[in-house]
């Protein structure tokens, strides 16, 4: 006879996944630190998507690290209730914020990214909010990349 199918094991929780995502960056960061001549003062955090609400989540977490941030079509729906205490701790280490969205992203509303633009403004924060005409959810990670670039290179952590 043939035997039943076993149930797939539990994979690993949306907690455990969300510490592997940032425990990956932060070694990233500290091997390319060991590796490589990195000024301290010119280290930036960039992300799309998930990876852009990712560069708010860590941007804050690690607000002592960043001479600038720049979330792309950040998928922030989970952090958009306490958007206002995490951006609230970039502005209070005086990291400046580039975000950037498309204004025809099908996958992160741009109204969400505008929600973000809002709370940057009311809290009086360095920052500068683009949207791109005409621009969807994926491509916008090659057509923000000039914007990006440009940003960074003006920033320096003081």
């Amino acid at each position: 006879g043939a035997l039943p199918p076993a149930a797939a094991p539990a994979g690993p929780s949306d907690e455990q996944i969300r510490n592997w995502s940032e425990q990956d960056v932060m070694n990233v960061l500290a091997m390319m630190r060991n590796e490589f001549n990195v000024d301290p003062k010119r280290i930036y955090l960039t992300g799309h998507s998930m990876g852009g609400a990712g560069a708010l989540f860590l941007g804050s977490k690690h607000a002592d690290l960043w001479a600038a941030i720049a979330p792309v079509a950040p998928a922030s729906f989970m952090m958009n209730d306490t958007r206002a205490g995490i951006l609230g701790k970039i502005r209070d280490a005086g990291v400046p914020v580039l975000l950037i969205t498309g204004d025809a992203d099908e996958v992160v509303p741009p109204a969400n990214t505008r929600l973000w633009a809002e709370t940057l403004k009311e809290l009086g924060m360095d920052h500068v909010y683009l949207e791109q005409p005409g621009i969807t959810h994926g491509p916008v990670i090659t057509s923000s990349q000039k914007e990006i670039y440009d940003y960074f290179s003006r920033h320096v952590r003081k």
